[in-house]
């Protein structure tokens, strides 16, 4: 009888391990049963969100169903939210009564958002990390009178390092098609930008905020409150016209009510590495955003397909008698500054002592060819599933 994998996550953690577990399994002629269980028919693919944003992109470029992937890649979706997981059982029990036993479990569901753990973080400020906040975001861009924008990331870890400084250098070039020369400043939280990308990384974007007039403004040491129009911090307050802010991440509801917070930080979930595997249960994995910071990892997609790649290839490993399980590979991200792009490329190694990644990034290409090379793999990503 085929073992059973049972991938929980609708996103791209989700989609590549259920995608390599099925075609790798059927290229070497052996048998599994793959099943991915998804909270929502839309395969998202988040960094276009910028793109609404901005006027350059639909919402309907943004997604695509992630029933096509029955059809691309041939394992079972069912589109249920999981509501309980009993790891000793082996069963994944969902919202609408289904129960789904497994031999091998993948749990890759993203990061909630903390939006109400500040005063006011809820109520003032547009965002784009999600199609919603994208749209409503394009309207206050599009309407925009004032002087003062401000970019506000209130804690580290968040998602997607290299998004504020990104988006500030897009709003930039958007405002000067527009004769517009608004501030801009982008705050962080202590020293956030060498923290989160890396030294290599924070020289780039050093550089090209002083060429493109965007104010750097790190250190501040906890957010009290936003108003209006001010951020109140304990060693500052910070005016705006328009805030642009960044969302805390925290642990999705469904691991915190599974027992699967990580008890040094709650915002994330238990893991361990070098092979992303719940600490009990050997046979778990978890390679969502929420499994990153614990292992001294990004919460960024490019980080998430490697752990997915190597969850998958641990399954295949056992499963099938034996499968090569590779290392944490080389990432290379990339970005754009409306016409033009940059990529930067970060190298890994496991510190056993530490259980985490060491890590060091630096830029290997700027131009207008990467962001062509950024679009061309998003949009064909999701034109697979279509």
């Amino acid at each position: 009888m085929a073992k059973k994998v049972v991938v929980v996550g609708g996103g791209s953690g989700g989609l590549v391990a259920a995608r390599m577990v099925q075609t790798e399994s059927r290229r070497l002629g052996q048998d599994l049963d793959v099943t991915l269980i998804s909270a929502g028919e839309k395969h998202y693919m988040p960094p276009l969100w910028s793109e609404v944003a901005l006027g350059t992109a639909s919402p309907e470029e943004t997604w695509a169903p992630i029933k096509g992937a029955e059809k691309a890649y041939g394992f079972k979706v069912v589109i249920d939210p999981v509501k309980t997981f009993d790891l000793k059982g082996q069963k994944v029990t969902t919202e609408g009564g289904q129960t789904f036993d497994y031999d091998y479990l993948v749990i890759a569901l993203g990061t909630a958002y903390g939006w109400s753990d500040y005063k006011g973080l809820d109520k003032y400020g547009y965002h784009n990390y999600s199609e919603e906040g994208a749209l409503e975001m394009k309207k206050a861009l599009a309407s925009f009178k004032g002087k003062k924008i401000v970019f506000l990331t209130p804690e580290l870890p968040f998602r997607c390092g290299i998004y504020p400084g990104e988006m500030a250098m897009n709003l930039r070039a958007y405002f000067e098609t527009r004769g517009m020369m608004p501030e801009i400043k982008v705050l962080y939280p202590v020293e956030a930008m060498s923290k989160s990308l890396g030294e290599g990384l924070a020289e780039f974007f050093g550089r090209r905020f002083r060429r493109n007039h965007i104010e750097y403004q790190p250190g501040f040491e906890e957010l009290y409150e936003v108003t209006e129009n001010k951020i109140i911090t304990k060693n500052g307050e910070y005016e705006y016209d328009l805030l642009i802010k960044t969302p805390p991440s925290r642990l999705p509801k469904v691991l915190a009510d599974n027992g699967m917070a990580h008890p040094a930080d709650k915002r994330w979930s238990v893991v361990t590495g070098p092979l992303f595997q719940h600490p009990d249960y050997k046979n778990v994995y978890l390679v969502g955003e929420h499994a990153m910071p614990p292992v001294g990892l990004f919460t960024a997609g490019v980080p998430i397909h490697n752990a997915a790649v190597i969850a998958a290839s641990s399954i295949l490993n056992d499963a099938l008698g034996g499968y090569l399980i590779p290392s944490f590979a080389p990432t290379l991200c990339m970005g754009h500054s409306y016409e033009s792009g940059f990529a930067g490329n970060c190298e890994y190694w496991w510190i056993p002592e530490e259980g985490k990644w060491g890590h060091a990034c630096y830029t290997v290409a700027t131009g207008p060819l990467v962001r062509m090379m950024k679009d061309s793999f998003y949009r064909g990503w999701l034109d697979a599933l279509r």
